[in-house]
Order: C-alpha cells, then sequence, then structure tokens
C-alpha cells in the first residue's frame, strides 16, 4: 500500500475543508462548486491506499447502486449518435461517481465536524437569501424585472431546493440542543428561511418543503410512541393540508366568470372617432373583463408612444410582446383599450408594464396570490386556445406530450446519452407543437428526462439508484436523508434537475453525505440516532 505523501491529519483538515467550501459553493459559487470537487479527488488520490478505498467501494452496496447512474450514462455511449453532447453531458454528472466514492470511502469524521458542516450549508444559505433581500429591495441598485432573478448565483428552482433542505437541517440542530436560546436561534432561522420561499414565491421549493413535512409528519403520528410527537405531528399535517388547500383555491379563486356583456350593443368607436375592433370568438379575460373587445391598435400605438420609450413592437422587459401586456393590463382594469384608457394610466403602472406586469392587482414584485392566479390565467388560455408559449406551466404540457411521444417509439433502451436534444427537436416538428422555437425544450421531468435517453430498462436503474439505498438503511433511515431524498423526489417531477452543475452536485453530495458521512461516525462522535419516530 502506497504511503501518503503528507501526514494522515492533513488529508483529513483538506478533505474537510473542501466539504465546507462545497456546501459554501453550492448556493454562492460554481467555481467554489467545482474547485471543491477537484481538491476532494486529488486529496483522496494523493492519501494513499487506493487499493482498500476501492476495495471497500466495491463492498458498500449503497455506494455501488448511487453511483451506477453515471454507468448508465457510459452504456448510452454504445447507440448515440451525437458524441460532443453526450461527453458533455457526462463531465456535467460526474459528480455522480465521484461524490459517492470520495465520502464513502475516506476515514470517518466526528458528529462535532459534521455539525460544523452543515451550519456552514445553512450559514450560506442564509447569506445568499440576505443578498437576494437588497437585490428584491432594491439596496443593490440591480434592476429585477422578476422575482426569480433575485436568485443571482444559481436557478432559483436549485436554490430553493437548497433552502428546503437548510430548513430540515435547522430543525436537526433544534432537536439537538440542549439550551432554550440556541433552540430558538434555530427556529428563527428556519421561520425566516419558510417566510423567503413565500417571499419569492417559489411555488416548487414550497411544494417540495410541504410534501416532504407533510409525508414525514404522517409517518410520525401512525408510528411514534411519544404522544407528543404523535400530536404535533398531526397538528403539522393539519397545516399543511390547509396550505395545499389555500394553493389550491387561489389557482381556482384566478379563474373569474367573465362579465355579463350584450356583445349585440358594442360600441363601434372610440371618443375620437377610430374604429373598434371586437374578437367576439375569443373568450380570454382577466379578472373577468374580456381582453379583445373594445381594441384600437391604432390608439393604443400612438398614446403608447407617448407614455414610454419601448416601442409599441418591441418586447417588455420579461420577453414578451408589450403590446399584449398592455392590452392585458388595461383589460384587468376594466378599461377599453385605447388612448384614454393609456392616458388614465398612472407613471407606476406604465413602468409595471415595462416590466412585463400584466394584472393592476400584482404590480409588486413579491405577489405569491398573483403567482398563484397567473398560473390560472395560463391554464384558462390554454384550455381556450392551446397556446402555451412563454408560461412556464403550460410549456411542460408540451414538453411531456414530446417526451411520451419520444419514449413510445424508443420505448426500452431510449435514444442514447447524446441524442435527447435531437430527438425533442425532431418530436417538436413531428407532432406540429405549437411552441415556438425558442420554446422547445427538454421534459422538464427528471423521470421522464432519463426515460428518453434510456428507456424502461432506464428508468428501472434509476428509480433503484433512487430507493435501494433506502432499503438497505431498513428502520435506520434518518430523518434528514428521507426529507432530501423527498424534497428530491418530488422536484424531479417538474425540474430536469440533473442536467445542470448546481442539480447533480445538490443531488450528489447529500444523498452521499447523508447516507455515508452523517451516519459514518466515528465511535466517539456517534450521536443518537436520528430515526422519525425518535
Amino acid at each position: 500500500m502506497r504511503k501518503s505523501l503528507l501526514p494522515e491529519k492533513y488529508h483529513s483538515y483538506v478533505y474537510v475543508f473542501a466539504i465546507v467550501l462545497l456546501v459554501i459553493g453550492m448556493p454562492t459559487s460554481k467555481f467554489l462548486m467545482s474547485a471543491s470537487q477537484i481538491i476532494l479527488f486529488f486529496n483522496w488520490a494523493l492519501e494513499g491506499g487506493l487499493k482498500n478505498k476501492l476495495i471497500a467501494f466495491k463492498n458498500n452496496k449503497a455506494a455501488l447502486i448511487v453511483s451506477s447512474l453515471l454507468l448508465l450514462h457510459i452504456l448510452g455511449l454504445l447507440y448515440t449518435s451525437d458524441f460532443v453532447y453526450a461527453f458533455k453531458d457526462i463531465r456535467i454528472k460526474a459528480p455522480l461517481l465521484i461524490l459517492p466514492l470520495i465520502l464513502s470511502t475516506s476515514k470517518p469524521i466526528s458528529q462535532k465536524i459534521v455539525d460544523v458542516i452543515m451550519k456552514f450549508f445553512v450559514a450560506a444559505i442564509i447569506s445568499g437569501t440576505f443578498i437576494s433581500v437588497l437585490i428584491l429591495t432594491g439596496v443593490s441598485h440591480r434592476e429585477i424585472v422578476d422575482i426569480r432573478n433575485v436568485s443571482v448565483f444559481i436557478s432559483h428552482i436549485r436554490f430553493a431546493l437548497l433552502i428546503c433542505v437548510a430548513i430540515f437541517i435547522s430543525g436537526y440542530f433544534f432537536y439537538n440542543a440542549t439550551q432554550k436560546g440556541i433552540k430558538l436561534l434555530w427556529v428563527a432561522i428556519g421561520i425566516w428561511l419558510i417566510y423567503f420561499l413565500f417571499l419569492v414565491d417559489s411555488i416548487t421549493g414550497l411544494a417540495a418543503l410541504s410534501i416532504a413535512i407533510l409525508v414525514i409528519a404522517a409517518y410520525a403520528v401512525f408510528t411514534s410512541e411519544s404522544k407528543l410527537i404523535k400530536y404535533s405531528s398531526l397538528f403539522i399535517v393539519f397545516l399543511i393540508g390547509i396550505l395545499i388547500s389555500y394553493f389550491l383555491m387561489q389557482i381556482n379563486n384566478g379563474i373569474v366568470e367573465p362579465e355579463k356583456i350584450d356583445f349585440s350593443k358594442l360600441e363601434k368607436t372610440t371618443s375620437h372617432g377610430n374604429a373598434y375592433e371586437h374578437d367576439l370568438n375569443s373568450k380570454l379575460t382577466e379578472n373577468g373583463h374580456y381582453i379583445w373587445i373594445y381594441f384600437c391598435n391604432k390608439e393604443l400605438e400612438e398614446a403608447w408612444s407617448k407614455r414610454s420609450k419601448i416601442n409599441f413592437d418591441e418586447k417588455d422587459l420579461k420577453g414578451n410582446n408589450i403590446h399584449f401586456t398592455l392590452v392585458r393590463f388595461l383589460a384587468s382594469k376594466g378599461l377599453r383599450k385605447d388612448a384614454d384608457a393609456v392616458n388614465t394610466l398612472s407613471d407606476a403602472e406604465i413602468k409595471a408594464i415595462e416590466r412585463g406586469v400584466v394584472n393592476v392587482n400584482y404590480q409588486d414584485l413579491s405577489s405569491l396570490r398573483g403567482r398563484l392566479h397567473q398560473i390560472a390565467w395560463e391554464l384558462d388560455l390554454y384550455k381556450k386556445t392551446g397556446d402555451p408559449n412563454g408560461h412556464s406551466l403550460t410549456q411542460r404540457f408540451e414538453f411531456w406530450k414530446a417526451a411520451f411521444g419520444i419514449i413510445k417509439e424508443n420505448l426500452i433502451f431510449g435514444v442514447g446519452t447524446g441524442d435527447i436534444q435531437n430527438a425533442f427537436e425532431q418530436q417538436y416538428d413531428k407532432i406540429n407543437s405549437p411552441l415556438l422555437k425558442e420554446w422547445r425544450l427538454r421534459s422538464h421531468n427528471q423521470y421522464l428526462s432519463i426515460t428518453v435517453a434510456f428507456g424502461i430498462f432506464g428508468l428501472i436503474w434509476f428509480l433503484i439508484t433512487l430507493f435501494y439505498p433506502m432499503f438497505l438503511a431498513g428502520k435506520n433511515v434518518d430523518y434528514l436523508y428521507c426529507a432530501f431524498l423527498i424534497i428530491t423526489l418530488v422536484s424531479f417531477l417538474t425540474e430536469d434537475t440533473l442536467e445542470t452543475q448546481a442539480g447533480v452536485t445538490f443531488f450528489a453530495f447529500f444523498n452521499s453525505f447523508f447516507l455515508f458521512v452523517f451516519k459514518n461516525l466515528s465511535p466517539k462522535g456517534s450521536p443518537k440516532k436520528q430515526g422519525i419516530t425518535s
């Protein structure tokens, strides 16, 4: 066995240092995410004992299973045609092998160090939320037209998933704290992070968090022997039920009954003598007011040019046609679409329209209720016109439709690692998708993405890598791993989580950390098992 170039303790220091860099980098820096993994790998290799490490890796069933997901992508090279895309994909997904390999074969660290690592992670998350709030409040003087843009380091969805994990870690520290002041601190941190998810209208984050809490609390209701935990969990289930009901009710309430109008008595001209256009076939409404009646394009263009520097035929700051944004905004106020209506708009409303605000009731950047009502409007638009373009939810229906079409034609083994993008482009043309070229994206569903690439065979393999480690853990599965897994599984429903560096690192690190580090503690530092039923 080759000896280490450095004393063993120095390699341990570097190992912990690199993990700390990684947990800090996940919410704040793509560079740190990459650099920390490079440091981890070279430290692991230079530490020596590679033969014993590889033997330990071979004998660790859970480590082999979770890392085999990368092997699936390598096997997909056998029948792919676009090797440039394929090798890029494998490079992005390298952490799926590197992190389980290193974390499952490195020397155990104490519970104290594990706790320090998790505290660094929570601190990085809190720092990221504070930076986002500074941007949102205008302190940073950075123009934001969409609340999702306040996450400046990584995707707002990936950031939300990290926040969800940090909330559960806060719960872990609250549970284990012995001092009242420390407990209150962790409660405050958890409340702040939950509030932040509401502040930035993170539907994905709130959904993942709610479902994870609901599942864990429901499990505790039926299995815990402690009456305090049982009844507390029952109360939490009740609260989550109310939250989910609120979401659904807001979406339902977002579809307002259309106003009652006698279409045979519509006026034909504006106050300036110009002709109105009335599209009696369109049933689209905004706050119950029909959008495409009392429409005078000539007056709108002339009046708008006097109020805004953005041309009438250009796009608003969100990338949508500004004339359509203007028409929806006027309709939301119950106004006609003519010069008189534009002239009644305040300067603040003009700025809101330029930012892409389509409804007078939701001019604030942060408005969860507005986001839910926007979802309702998207669904109504899709139902009435079949147009999904520019709308995050209804576009996904088209993504999924294309994915199922590809899967149907490549059911067993899929299209291969590198041909996914080409397959989607061809499928959109084949089904005459209403999506414009700019919106023709991949499935935005990790389960479908895997099945498109590797067929039913690959999907089964993928599901085994997700659930078999929990089966191996049995009754010893801990609360943090369970919470992380549920959050991940929910995210897979609406996102290609494993198709980006931030998403892959999030999944590969925490999957390995909770399986091989958090539970693989030295005897001196072993904690109480944090079981769901404890």
